[in-house]
């Protein structure tokens, strides 16, 4: 019998517009600019390319830490006051991002709850826990979560077992008792299965579920409303 569901974030319960630059990396520029702005004429431009080279650390690298990197990269000095201003508003620019919701995101989640299971988001993502809490808020989904686990907070990524394990004690349930439901084969699905989870794989593209054909006790979704019979099931 499981007791909780661990879910990824991103393109599982939420995604942005598919564009050259995401909205909420977007806001971030914003409100770097802005902050530096006071001190000195800043090019928007230059803070953009300096958010994009960071792009390969983002995923675990605490934001304000990310922040104060794009900051030095534009000259500026870790010694002025503008900087931990800077860190703050980069941040806190997120709060706002309001994101698509998968289709079904808000029914799965309503049912777990239902069902009576613990709901803890597992993101590989560059918002902290606090911003993606917000963000959940923003769309409406913040209510049925119990716990939101960031990547860049804990510093490790899926399929780190360190931050499924941290997800498992923050709702107290042995991994056995949990499902973990995302759309990648290698972070989610094998990443859960590894830490002895029962992982389910929602197959968005036609290659996460060929990779992931011969992983054992693996369910395959192509839909978050199929994991809503599985889950009732998991739970008699």
């Amino acid at each position: 019998m499981i007791k909780a569901l661990t879910l990824d974030l991103w393109n599982t319960l939420i995604e942005d517009e598919v564009g050259p630059l995401t909205t909420y990396g977007a806001m971030r520029v914003e409100a770097l600019k802005a902050v530096l702005s006071k001190r000195r004429a800043v090019d928007a431009d230059s803070i953009l390319k300096a958010y994009l080279k960071t792009a390969a650390i983002r995923e675990v690298v605490p934001p304000k830490l990310v922040a104060k990197i794009i900051v030095v990269l534009n000259g500026y000095d870790l010694g002025d006051p503008i900087v931990e201003e800077a860190a703050r508003a980069y941040e806190e620019s997120v709060y706002a991002y309001k994101p698509k919701i998968v289709n079904g995101a808000q029914e799965l989640l309503e049912y777990a709850k239902k069902l009576g299971l613990k709901v803890v988001v597992v993101s590989n993502t560059s918002f902290s826990a606090r911003a993606v809490a917000k963000v959940l808020e923003n769309a409406g989904l913040a209510q049925y979560v119990d716990y939101v686990v960031s990547s860049s907070d804990t510093e490790v990524a899926k399929p780190n077992p360190r931050i499924f394990y941290t997800a498992l004690r923050a709702v107290g349930v042995e991994p056995g008792e949990a499902v973990h439901l995302g759309d990648s084969c290698l972070k989610d699905a094998i990443g859960a299965y590894i830490v002895g989870m029962k992982p389910i794989l929602l197959a968005r593209s036609e290659e996460a579920a060929e990779l992931c054909k011969n992983v054992p006790s693996l369910i395959v979704v192509k839909s978050l409303s199929e994991v809503l019979v599985i889950l009732e099931g998991m739970v008699k």
